[in-house]
C-alpha cells in the first residue's frame, strides 16, 4: 500500500509540475525556462502588456495548445476568463524594526 501510495502521489506532483510549466510557457510572455526561474514585471506598461497577452492566449487556447488545456463547456457554454485579485483587507509596515500589522481578513 505505500508503494502503491507513494507512486500516485509522484504522479500528481508530476503532473502539477507540468501543468505549471505548460501554463507559464501559454500565458507569461516571453517566458523561458531558468535555474532560478524568475519572472518579473516591473512597469505599469508592462503589467497590462502582460494581462493582455494572456487574454489573448486563452482566447486562441483551443488552437494553439498541444495538451488537453480547453475551455469548460457547460451546455453550449464555455467558460469564460476571470481575472481576480485578492489583498490582505489592511496592513502596515514599520520600517525602523521591520515589523508587520497585517489584518488576515482577505479581499477578492
Amino acid at each position: 500500500q505505500l508503494v502503491i501510495f507513494g507512486l500516485s502521489n509522484q504522479m500528481v506532483v508530476a503532473f502539477k509540475e507540468e501543468n505549471t510549466v505548460a501554463f507559464k510557457h501559454l500565458f507569461l510572455k516571453g517566458y523561458m525556462d531558468r535555474m532560478d526561474d524568475t519572472y518579473a514585471v516591473y512597469t505599469q506598461t508592462d503589467v497590462y502588456d502582460q494581462i493582455f497577452f494572456a487574454i489573448n492566449q486563452y482566447l486562441q487556447l483551443p488552437n494553439i495548445s498541444v495538451g488537453n488545456h480547453a475551455y469548460e463547456k457547460r451546455g453550449a457554454e464555455e467558460t469564460a476568463l476571470a481575472v481576480c485579485q485578492q489583498f490582505y483587507k489592511r496592513g502596515t509596515v514599520c520600517p525602523g524594526n521591520d515589523t508587520f500589522d497585517i489584518d488576515p481578513e482577505i479581499v477578492t
